[in-house]
């Protein structure tokens, strides 16, 4: 039972991850944001978070805070994921 806990929390920790990396590229593109194919493929990796935080926020705060709830739930996610995971038990093995 440990494994699928390990493996989706590895996973969750990836999405934030890319979360930071795609705000580093959006500072660091200067406004051009939207033409920067790494800052795309970024964006098309946390898409799936960022869908499930346009389906939570209300209609009028959807498009603009969709990335910032989904951020959210990734991380509410990967708490939820420590927490079972301590719960299991689950250490590594050497």
């Amino acid at each position: 039972m440990c494994f699928p806990v390990i493996a989706l929390k590895a996973i969750a920790e990836m999405a934030l991850l890319f979360y930071l990396a795609q705000i580093t590229v959006r500072l660091l593109s200067f406004g051009r944001h939207e033409a920067n194919p790494v800052y795309l493929g970024i964006r098309f990796l946390t898409s799936p978070l960022t869908r499930i935080g346009r389906w939570l926020a209300p209609d009028a705060a959807g498009r603009r805070h969709a990335s910032l709830l989904g951020f959210a739930v990734g991380v509410v996610l990967w708490i939820g994921l420590v927490l079972a995971k301590r719960g299991l038990h689950c250490v590594p093995s050497p």
